[in-house]
């Protein structure tokens, strides 16, 4: 015996397919606007910190890139600093001991740097906030390039002094940049009145 069973005319058939494609579809972006509101929700931070970081006594400030510790002497590692422009440099000394004071927190750079010297530290104020970053800001240092687990975040720094035009290093940089006359003077080079600026 055979039976028959009732079929829906094939424009309906199309007509509910559609519409369970739309709802599934609507599902699904909706899913994904969710998700993306909770990636925009997370917090990103104001500046680097290490508040968990090896505490150590600071004894002196050698130079602009060198710390002497209770650990030995300590160089920067996410920043360094050029000897020239010379004012540059002793305004980044400067700043160096005030914002060491007589203790700092230390974060080893990675195993596998290019570096010869393992004396290469990041260096966080007791407090914990990054102090290379606090100069790369403040356009007194440039930022370590070649590697290391915060390398990124120096880069993006640099790239907003020289937008802000910040400090002594990058004083004139928009007007050099457009090839017009400016204070401007490259980290590196030697200039006759350089002290004076």
């Amino acid at each position: 015996m055979k039976t028959h069973g009732f079929r829906l005319p094939a424009v309906i058939n199309r007509i509910l397919f559609t519409g369970a494609f739309a709802i599934l579809l609507l599902v699904v972006l909706a899913a994904c606007t969710k998700a993306q509101v909770v990636v925009d929700e997370i917090p990103v931070p104001e500046t680097l910190t290490c508040v968990e970081c090896e505490l150590i006594d600071v004894i002196e400030v050698v130079d602009a890139n060198t710390l002497s510790t209770s650990i030995g002497d300590i160089r920067l590692y996410g920043a360094y600093v050029l000897d020239q422009p010379a004012d540059c440099a002793s305004q980044a000394q400067e700043r160096l001991r005030v914002l060491a004071g007589g203790q700092v927190r230390i974060e080893p750079g990675p195993v596998d740097t290019i570096r010869q010297a393992r004396n290469h530290y990041y260096i966080f104020d007791s407090d914990g906030r990054s102090i290379e970053e606090q100069l790369i800001r403040e356009g007194l240092a440039l930022s370590w390039s070649q590697d290391g687990q915060h390398v990124g975040w120096f880069l993006f720094r640099v790239a907003a002094a020289q937008e802000n035009e910040s400090g002594c290093l990058w004083r004139g940089w928009q007007a050099f940049q457009r090839g017009e006359p400016s204070e401007f003077r490259i980290p590196g080079l030697t200039y006759p009145d350089s002290s004076a600026k």
